[in-house]
């Protein structure tokens, strides 16, 4: 159980510190508190699956009574909230009471050509924190919106085909992480987590790591540095 403690504890200093993620409180018939992690849904058959959680451990819904209609989508990203559960399930480190499941933004990695720039959109948006794991690169990011829900906005993830693409470095995998905010007013600052699959450049990840260029809120035009081998990320 030390691991177990050690590991949730780390997803609660998360929840304490990310506003756009704080709903890790009770669930309907409990005053406990429930722990949160971050995973990647994997369908067994049918209605089976288990979660990938982003340490290497694997988690098997033993409990899956509070989770009500959620669609099953293999490969999905999720926070999932959950209390442990006592009984050993062969082949997994946790077995958990699933509380909520979040579905985090999902998406492929596109190009970006001359006739899809516009709808792809250059808006500026911060990167707080970028990290892969199990093929997905995530970043965590910041925007201004006017908090009206019906406004979307888009986030790509996009490799630059277009004939005024930047230099790239040849050792990298140069990227482009781009926010479409269709107009949107600017008014207040939204936090969230996308994450991206890495299917599109998987026969280059024998480079050293990705070059991400992104048109920041505050500072323009910053270029975030990921290094596979260590698989922590530098400005």
């Amino acid at each position: 159980m030390k691991k177990l403690k050690l590991y949730l504890a780390a997803f609660t200093l998360i929840c304490l510190t990310i506003p756009a993620l704080q709903s890790c409180m009770n669930d309907d018939n409990s005053n406990l508190r429930s722990y949160l992690t971050i995973g990647t849904l994997n369908i067994i058959e049918g209605r089976e699956y288990y979660f990938d959680l982003d340490d290497g451990d694997k988690m098997y819904p033993g409990d899956t009574t509070h989770v009500h209609n959620y669609t099953l989508i293999d490969g999905q990203r999720a926070f999932i909230h959950f209390f442990p559960l006592e009984e050993d399930i062969p082949g997994y480190e946790y077995n958990a009471q699933i509380v909520e499941i979040e579905n985090i933004l999902t998406k492929p990695i596109i190009p970006l050509t001359t006739a899809t720039a516009d709808s792809i959109g250059n808006d500026r948006i911060n990167v707080i924190n970028l990290w892969i794991t199990n093929n997905f690169l995530n970043i965590e990011y910041q925007f201004f919106h006017s908090n009206n829900e019906d406004k979307k906005h888009m986030l790509n993830l996009v490799i630059n085909e277009t004939p005024d693409a930047p230099s790239s470095e040849p050792d990298y995998i140069n990227l482009e992480f781009r926010h479409n905010s269709y107009g949107d007013v600017q008014r207040k600052l939204f936090q969230g987590v996308v994450s991206f699959k890495l299917d599109e450049i998987a026969g280059q990840l024998n480079k050293k790591g990705l070059k991400i260029l992104v048109n920041s809120i505050y500072d323009g035009k910053r270029t975030y540095t990921v290094e596979f081998n260590k698989g922590s990320s530098n400005t």
